[in-house]
Protein backbone atom coordinates (compact mmCIF):
# COMPACT_ATOMS: atom_id res chain seq x y z
CA UNK A 1 0.00 0.00 0.00
CA UNK A 2 3.26 2.49 0.96
CA UNK A 3 6.20 2.22 -0.49
CA UNK A 4 8.74 4.97 1.69
CA UNK A 5 11.75 5.28 -0.24
CA UNK A 6 14.64 7.90 1.27
CA UNK A 7 12.56 10.16 3.01
CA UNK A 8 14.06 13.05 4.60
CA UNK A 9 12.42 16.42 6.08
CA UNK A 10 14.15 19.60 7.35
CA UNK A 11 12.88 22.30 9.18
CA UNK A 12 15.55 25.19 9.16
CA UNK A 13 18.22 23.27 9.31
CA UNK A 14 17.29 20.60 11.95
CA UNK A 15 16.77 17.02 9.42
CA UNK A 16 14.05 15.42 11.30
CA UNK A 17 13.44 12.46 9.33
CA UNK A 18 16.60 10.50 8.04
CA UNK A 19 16.76 9.28 5.03
CA UNK A 20 13.41 6.08 5.99
CA UNK A 21 12.95 3.31 3.98
CA UNK A 22 9.84 1.09 4.56
CA UNK A 23 6.47 -1.11 2.40
CA UNK A 24 3.33 -1.06 4.82
CA UNK A 25 0.88 -3.74 3.16
CA UNK A 26 -2.90 -3.57 3.10
CA UNK A 27 -4.36 -4.82 6.59
CA UNK A 28 -1.42 -4.05 8.50
CA UNK A 29 -1.62 -2.09 11.78
CA UNK A 30 1.37 -0.37 12.11
CA UNK A 31 1.85 1.63 15.92
CA UNK A 32 5.03 3.67 15.80
CA UNK A 33 6.89 4.58 19.01
CA UNK A 34 9.50 6.45 20.34
CA UNK A 35 10.48 9.36 22.49
CA UNK A 36 9.25 13.11 22.30
CA UNK A 37 10.65 14.71 19.16
CA UNK A 38 11.33 11.84 17.04
CA UNK A 39 9.80 12.47 13.99
CA UNK A 40 6.81 10.30 14.39
CA UNK A 41 4.34 12.78 13.81
CA UNK A 42 6.20 14.39 11.09
CA UNK A 43 6.46 11.18 9.13
CA UNK A 44 2.52 10.70 9.21
CA UNK A 45 1.65 13.99 8.54
CA UNK A 46 4.51 13.61 4.97
CA UNK A 47 2.49 10.26 4.38
CA UNK A 48 -0.69 12.57 4.29
CA UNK A 49 0.56 14.80 1.90
CA UNK A 50 0.53 17.67 4.26
CA UNK A 51 4.47 18.10 4.59
CA UNK A 52 6.78 18.45 1.84
CA UNK A 53 9.82 16.35 1.42
CA UNK A 54 12.60 14.97 0.35
CA UNK A 55 12.64 11.41 -0.81
CA UNK A 56 9.87 9.05 -2.49
CA UNK A 57 6.40 8.08 -1.03
CA UNK A 58 4.07 6.21 -3.21
CA UNK A 59 0.83 5.00 -2.46
CA UNK A 60 -1.00 2.12 -4.53
CA UNK A 61 1.97 2.43 -6.95
CA UNK A 62 1.27 6.87 -7.21
CA UNK A 63 4.05 8.54 -6.31
CA UNK A 64 2.46 11.24 -4.34
CA UNK A 65 4.12 14.50 -4.76
CA UNK A 66 2.41 17.48 -2.69
CA UNK A 67 0.42 18.50 -5.76
CA UNK A 68 -0.56 14.23 -7.14
CA UNK A 69 -1.51 13.66 -3.22
CA UNK A 70 -4.33 15.23 -4.36
CA UNK A 71 -5.92 12.15 -6.65
CA UNK A 72 -5.75 9.77 -3.72
CA UNK A 73 -6.84 11.85 -0.47
CA UNK A 74 -9.82 10.70 -0.19
CA UNK A 75 -8.37 7.22 0.63
CA UNK A 76 -6.19 8.38 3.57
CA UNK A 77 -8.24 9.27 6.21
CA UNK A 78 -6.10 10.90 9.23
CA UNK A 79 -7.37 11.56 12.93
CA UNK A 80 -5.53 14.32 15.26
CA UNK A 81 -5.01 14.76 18.70
CA UNK A 82 -6.57 17.72 18.68
CA UNK A 83 -10.38 16.16 17.28
CA UNK A 84 -10.96 19.47 14.31
CA UNK A 85 -14.27 19.29 14.69
CA UNK A 86 -16.50 22.14 13.44
CA UNK A 87 -17.78 23.74 16.56
CA UNK A 88 -20.50 25.63 14.27
CA UNK A 89 -21.70 22.36 13.33
CA UNK A 90 -23.67 19.44 14.59
CA UNK A 91 -22.32 16.03 15.83
CA UNK A 92 -24.10 14.71 12.61
CA UNK A 93 -22.95 17.48 10.44
CA UNK A 94 -19.90 17.00 11.58
CA UNK A 95 -20.02 13.56 10.15
CA UNK A 96 -21.56 14.20 7.33
CA UNK A 97 -20.16 17.15 5.85
CA UNK A 98 -17.39 15.54 3.78
CA UNK A 99 -19.67 12.64 1.75
CA UNK A 100 -22.38 15.01 1.26
CA UNK A 101 -20.24 17.57 -0.26
CA UNK A 102 -18.34 14.76 -2.35
CA UNK A 103 -21.62 13.03 -3.57
CA UNK A 104 -20.95 9.83 -2.52
CA UNK A 105 -24.15 8.69 -1.67
CA UNK A 106 -27.86 9.77 -1.69
CA UNK A 107 -28.39 12.14 1.46
CA UNK A 108 -30.76 9.59 2.81
CA UNK A 109 -28.19 7.00 2.81
CA UNK A 110 -25.64 9.03 3.78
CA UNK A 111 -27.42 10.02 6.96
CA UNK A 112 -28.98 6.64 7.67
CA UNK A 113 -24.53 5.42 7.97
CA UNK A 114 -23.95 8.49 10.06
CA UNK A 115 -26.96 7.37 12.45
CA UNK A 116 -25.96 3.49 12.42
CA UNK A 117 -22.29 4.50 13.24
CA UNK A 118 -23.13 6.98 15.89
CA UNK A 119 -25.45 3.86 17.40
CA UNK A 120 -22.66 1.72 17.31
CA UNK A 121 -20.88 3.92 19.72
CA UNK A 122 -23.67 4.94 21.80
CA UNK A 123 -24.11 8.16 20.64
CA UNK A 124 -26.91 8.31 19.01
CA UNK A 125 -28.31 10.92 21.93
CA UNK A 126 -25.73 13.97 20.43
CA UNK A 127 -26.47 13.78 16.50
CA UNK A 128 -28.00 16.84 17.41
CA UNK A 129 -25.67 18.60 19.86
CA UNK A 130 -22.41 20.76 19.08
CA UNK A 131 -18.80 19.73 19.94
CA UNK A 132 -18.72 21.87 23.03
CA UNK A 133 -20.95 20.05 24.63
CA UNK A 134 -18.65 16.94 24.25
CA UNK A 135 -16.12 15.10 26.11
CA UNK A 136 -13.07 14.84 25.10
CA UNK A 137 -13.70 11.26 24.56
CA UNK A 138 -17.09 11.83 22.60
CA UNK A 139 -15.00 14.17 20.24
CA UNK A 140 -12.66 11.76 19.30
CA UNK A 141 -14.78 9.10 18.74
CA UNK A 142 -16.98 11.64 16.51
CA UNK A 143 -13.57 12.42 14.96
CA UNK A 144 -13.27 8.69 14.30
CA UNK A 145 -16.40 7.81 12.75
CA UNK A 146 -15.96 11.39 10.84
CA UNK A 147 -13.07 9.48 8.84
CA UNK A 148 -14.94 6.29 8.33
CA UNK A 149 -17.40 7.88 6.85
CA UNK A 150 -15.46 8.68 3.68
CA UNK A 151 -14.90 5.21 3.17
CA UNK A 152 -10.86 5.16 3.20
CA UNK A 153 -8.36 2.35 2.29
CA UNK A 154 -5.95 3.56 5.21
CA UNK A 155 -6.72 5.78 8.65
CA UNK A 156 -3.21 7.30 9.88
CA UNK A 157 -3.73 8.26 13.73
CA UNK A 158 -1.38 10.97 15.10
CA UNK A 159 -1.38 10.27 18.64
CA UNK A 160 -5.08 10.18 19.17
CA UNK A 161 -5.43 9.84 23.10
CA UNK A 162 -3.06 12.34 24.26
CA UNK A 163 -5.38 15.42 24.84
CA UNK A 164 -7.69 12.97 26.67
CA UNK A 165 -8.43 12.07 30.37
CA UNK A 166 -7.16 9.11 31.49
CA UNK A 167 -10.97 7.62 31.63
CA UNK A 168 -11.60 8.75 28.24
CA UNK A 169 -8.84 7.33 27.08
CA UNK A 170 -10.40 3.29 26.77
CA UNK A 171 -13.66 5.12 24.84
CA UNK A 172 -11.32 5.86 21.86
CA UNK A 173 -9.19 2.67 21.83
CA UNK A 174 -12.00 0.53 22.18
CA UNK A 175 -13.52 2.26 18.78
CA UNK A 176 -9.93 1.83 17.21
CA UNK A 177 -10.16 -2.19 18.14
CA UNK A 178 -13.55 -2.28 16.78
CA UNK A 179 -12.32 -0.23 13.26
CA UNK A 180 -9.17 -2.99 13.57
CA UNK A 181 -11.29 -6.31 13.73
CA UNK A 182 -12.82 -5.37 10.46
CA UNK A 183 -9.48 -5.40 8.59
CA UNK A 184 -8.65 -1.15 8.27
CA UNK A 185 -5.34 -0.75 7.75
CA UNK A 186 -4.20 1.39 9.92
CA UNK A 187 -0.87 3.24 10.95
CA UNK A 188 -0.90 5.10 14.97
CA UNK A 189 1.51 6.90 16.79
CA UNK A 190 0.97 6.79 20.10
CA UNK A 191 2.38 7.18 23.54
CA UNK A 192 0.13 3.77 25.03
CA UNK A 193 1.81 0.68 25.21
CA UNK A 194 -0.03 -1.65 26.32
CA UNK A 195 -2.61 -0.88 23.72
CA UNK A 196 0.05 -1.04 20.74
CA UNK A 197 1.20 -4.61 22.50
CA UNK A 198 -2.41 -5.66 21.96
CA UNK A 199 -3.49 -4.00 18.62
CA UNK A 200 -0.59 -3.73 16.67
CA UNK A 201 0.74 -6.18 14.00
CA UNK A 202 3.91 -4.80 13.70
CA UNK A 203 5.85 -1.71 15.59
CA UNK A 204 8.30 0.93 14.63
CA UNK A 205 10.77 2.32 17.10
CA UNK A 206 11.78 5.73 16.12
CA UNK A 207 14.34 8.35 17.56
CA UNK A 208 16.68 10.74 16.12
CA UNK A 209 14.82 11.15 13.04
CA UNK A 210 15.32 7.18 11.83
CA UNK A 211 13.44 3.97 12.24
CA UNK A 212 16.04 1.88 14.58
CA UNK A 213 13.74 -0.85 14.88
CA UNK A 214 10.70 -2.65 12.80
CA UNK A 215 9.37 -6.00 14.30
CA UNK A 216 6.60 -7.48 15.91
CA UNK A 217 5.24 -6.26 19.10
CA UNK A 218 6.36 -9.63 20.80
CA UNK A 219 10.01 -8.89 19.61
CA UNK A 220 9.67 -5.27 20.63
CA UNK A 221 8.94 -5.38 23.72
CA UNK A 222 10.33 -8.56 24.97
CA UNK A 223 13.51 -9.02 23.04
CA UNK A 224 14.85 -5.10 21.92
CA UNK A 225 17.35 -5.23 19.96
CA UNK A 226 19.15 -1.90 20.18
CA UNK A 227 20.47 0.32 23.60
CA UNK A 228 18.42 3.08 22.40
CA UNK A 229 14.97 1.11 22.37
CA UNK A 230 16.24 -1.15 26.06
CA UNK A 231 16.58 2.83 27.30
CA UNK A 232 13.19 3.94 25.88
CA UNK A 233 11.33 1.17 26.83
CA UNK A 234 13.44 0.76 30.89
CA UNK A 235 12.04 4.61 31.14
CA UNK A 236 8.33 3.98 30.84
CA UNK A 237 8.37 1.05 33.11
CA UNK A 238 10.07 3.26 36.16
Amino acid sequence: MYKVRKLSKTFSKSKVLKDISLDIAKGERVVIIGPSGSGKSTFLRCLNGLETYQGKIFFEDMDISKNEFKKIRHKVGMVFQSFNLFENLTVLENITLAPLTRKMDTPENIYKRAREFLQQIHLEDKENVYPSSLSGGQKQRVAILRTLMMDPDIILFDEPTSALDAEMIDEVLNLMMDVARKGMTMIVVTHELNFAKEFATRVLFMADGKILEDDTPLEIFNHPKTERLKAFLGKIKH
